[in-house]
């Protein structure tokens, strides 16, 4: 099976094939034979890497693995390939979902205007009030996020359904 993993910001492209008494790793290409047997049940591991022996300490967390080798400490993350593009993919549409705009619920005329382009705003915060049918109406963020663009002035009349503001992520 593929797997792809994460150390820090790198990632690399990991296949293992097990062979009975070893593990042959290749990662980005490059093959490499490895022995690892646990040493009583305690996680720590006596790694055989071709000729060399290492001692290593390897520890499950929330978000992958941590190794202790010789005083340091890293941390990895190792997803199948599959899972990681399909993660991959949602986070490309969850940025493509973030920047929405705000359309006008109704037609009327924008009498204020709340906030300003680059502005951070929380769920709730009043954008702009609209007067319709001699009635004022606020009309509040419907989520937190940064306001990318304003798209009507004050004063100005708007349709139901135009553009008054764009947020971003």
């Amino acid at each position: 099976m593929n797997y792809i993993a994460r150390i820090r910001d790198k990632e690399f492209k990991l296949k293992l094939d097990d062979r009975g008494d070893q593990v042959v790793a290749t990662i980005n290409g490059q093959s490499i034979p490895i022995q690892l047997r646990e040493i009583d049940g305690s996680h720590v591991y006596s790694a055989l890497v071709g000729n060399r022996s290492f001692e290593i300490e390897i520890r499950r967390n929330d978000a992958g693995y941590k190794v202790f080798h010789k005083g340091r400490s890293f941390e990895f993350v190792v997803e199948d390939e599959r899972t990681a593009q399909l993660k991959k993919s949602m986070r490309q549409a969850v940025s493509h979902k973030i920047e929405q705009e705000l359309k006008a619920p109704m037609p009327g005329l924008v009498v204020a205007i709340e906030v300003k382009p680059g502005q951070q705003i929380k769920k709730g915060d009043g954008l702009l009030i609209i007067e319709a049918m001699k009635m004022e109406n606020e009309i509040r963020a419907p989520f937190d996020c940064v306001v990318k663009e304003i798209k009507v002035q004050e004063k100005q009349a708007v349709e139901k359904g135009q553009v008054l503001v764009v947020f971003g992520a």
